[in-house]
């Protein structure tokens, strides 16, 4: 007991020593300005916990992801951050009929032709943590298709309700960075979007030009290493403003790696 107590204080007073701006990634300077590509294997939870039936409206899919990222440890610095969900979920959806599951019964919730962009500029500087605050440019494409049973008839129509197509918003952003240890990086980022333009709504959904735009946020955590090798954890939530509170929730896993371009 001893033994691990004295290990574990040892690797505390270890950590201590390192800073935040000196945190080396493949044996060079984290911070030097350098753009990464970061490539991934994702495994993503799509939920729409208030459709009924909820089950008809989930998916769980293994995939793949990428995100740009640039950034730095100057005063002021400028940081930025693109990630586009919808690219791995398209070659996930090559085995996939999609006459069955977009126009028969289901829902969708991803970005995009723009998808999602995080300008920030560093605001608070310590020896192990940063904090920059920014806004965010997003894209948005969501819908959800419901089979209607028809009481007389007997027969079944589909009902896509908004919000539904392509939208356009834009909000509040922060990016945190904590430094554990040398050898490991926490880097964290809150994004929420209030959408306001809906430029392409679906043919097929209901006519409502005047409804609620929805809002979006967003939360990552990324442990990331000095190998190059990182994994964590994303979170993507609708709140669907209409009548219909068709709120939706995507909950992802990410293990990949970071390439210096």
């Amino acid at each position: 007991m001893h033994f691990r107590l004295i290990i574990a204080l040892c690797l505390f007073a270890f950590g201590l020593q390192a800073q935040l701006s000196k945190f080396q990634y493949l044996g060079e300077d984290y911070f030097a300005e350098e753009l990464y590509l970061g490539v991934s294997l994702r495994n993503s939870n799509l939920a729409f916990p208030n459709a009924i039936p909820p089950e008809n409206h989930q998916m769980t899919v293994w995939t793949g992801d990428w995100l740009l990222y640039r950034t730095n440890m100057e005063p002021g610095g400028f940081r930025y951050i693109m990630r586009n969900k919808v690219i791995g979920e398209i070659f996930y959806g090559f085995g996939e009929n999609f006459d069955e599951v977009v126009r028969q019964e289901g829902s969708t919730f991803s970005n995009f032709l723009l998808g999602s962009h995080t300008f920030t500029w560093n605001t608070l500087l310590r020896d192990r943590w940063a904090l920059a605050l920014g806004f965010n440019l997003n894209d948005l494409i969501v819908g959800s298709t419901f089979l209607v049973k028809d009481s007389l008839s007997s027969g079944i129509s589909q009902f896509t309700p908004v919000p539904h197509g392509w939208y356009l918003g834009g909000g509040p952003s922060l990016m945190a960075d904590f430094l554990i240890n040398d050898f490991l990086l926490l880097e964290m980022q809150v994004d929420y979007t209030f959408h306001i333009s809906n430029p392409v709504p679906l043919t097929y959904g209901e006519d409502a030009p005047e409804h609620p735009m929805p809002h979006q946020s967003f939360f990552s955590a990324h442990l990331v290493s000095g190998w190059g090798l990182y994994t964590g954890f994303e979170a993507a939530f609708l709140n669907d403003r209409t009548n219909y509170n068709g709120d939706a929730r995507k909950l992802e896993w990410h293990f990949g790696f970071r390439f210096m371009l």
